[in-house]
């Protein structure tokens, strides 16, 4: 069979992928780690910037709803600027509300199993504290049918050694991660569970032509943000109901609880 010809976007995008890939192996004789990881962070950061369209930013710090529960240190917050921009800021570090962040990714040099894990407790943290109902000041709060996307990218390693084979991965997978939805080692493979919670983890395993694992997860990844992004949006902006985002931020706690108490 006689393979399709690649258009010139995939050819570009294939050699986007491998510059960055080529300038995170450049770095990897730095003895800095600290630095090492931020440059890495920052070489992700500007290819995902590539493809995203304008109503979204992305930096890197920590989650916050208006409780003050807070995620652990993320390396890449993805997050919608229509909806609340983030309250502390300098250069890409912030702390972002937690009604705008749409996706997360932890970005990993050498990927581990207990790496994996670990970035599974930070995905579930979020999930489940600061995107946990109870506490809330509004009532079935639409912010909370829609958690933050959450994925893991790495380019060395071998993350758990079942992942390498389809047949184990999807076991160890569905024993061990609930919360992550895409995991990828850049030039071994790539994993990806999208669409109803029902949906199985399907593998793409690596291409050093075409880096074709790794496009996959900044599709998938930048494909749902979107459809995320306007699910939030739509939930939290029309209708009747009001919601005073910044004031249940900003505003003295007592004083917020009290006036929602006068309204029920």
């Amino acid at each position: 069979m006689k393979k399709a010809k690649r258009t010139l976007i995939q050819k570009d995008s294939s050699s986007v992928i491998g510059g960055m890939l080529e300038r995170i192996d450049t770095i990897s004789a730095m003895d800095h780690r600290l630095t090492k990881g931020e440059l890495r962070e920052l070489f992700v950061s500007g290819v995902l910037k590539k493809f995203l369209s304008s109503q979204f930013d992305i930096g890197s710090g920590i989650i916050i709803n208006h409780k003050g529960d807070q995620s652990k240190q993320t390396d890449i917050v993805i997050y919608d600027t229509r909806i609340l921009p983030p309250f502390i800021k300098e250069q890409s570090i912030g702390v972002y509300p937690a009604e705008s962040v749409i996706a997360t990714l932890e970005v990993k040099s050498n990927l581990r199993k207990k790496d994996l894990e670990s970035a599974e407790s930070a995905a579930s943290h979020l999930h489940s504290v600061v995107y946990d109902s109870s506490g809330y000041l509004y009532k079935n709060y639409p912010l909370l049918k829609y958690k933050p996307l959450c994925g893991v990218i790495a380019f060395y390693g071998t993350g758990a050694k079942e992942l390498s084979t389809d047949e184990t991965g999807k076991e160890w997978l569905k024993k061990n991660i609930e919360h992550l939805f895409l995991i990828c080692i850049a030039n071994k493979y790539s994993w990806a569970k999208v669409g109803s919670p029902t949906s199985t983890w399907g593998i793409k395993k690596g291409d050093r032509r075409t880096h074709e694992e790794t496009k996959r997860i900044i599709t998938i990844l930048l494909d749902n943000i979107r459809t995320l992004g306007e699910k939030r949006l739509a939930a939290l902006s029309l209708g009747e109901v009001h919601y005073d985002w910044l004031s249940i931020y900003l505003r003295d706690q007592e004083a917020i609880r009290a006036h929602f108490d006068r309204e029920e």
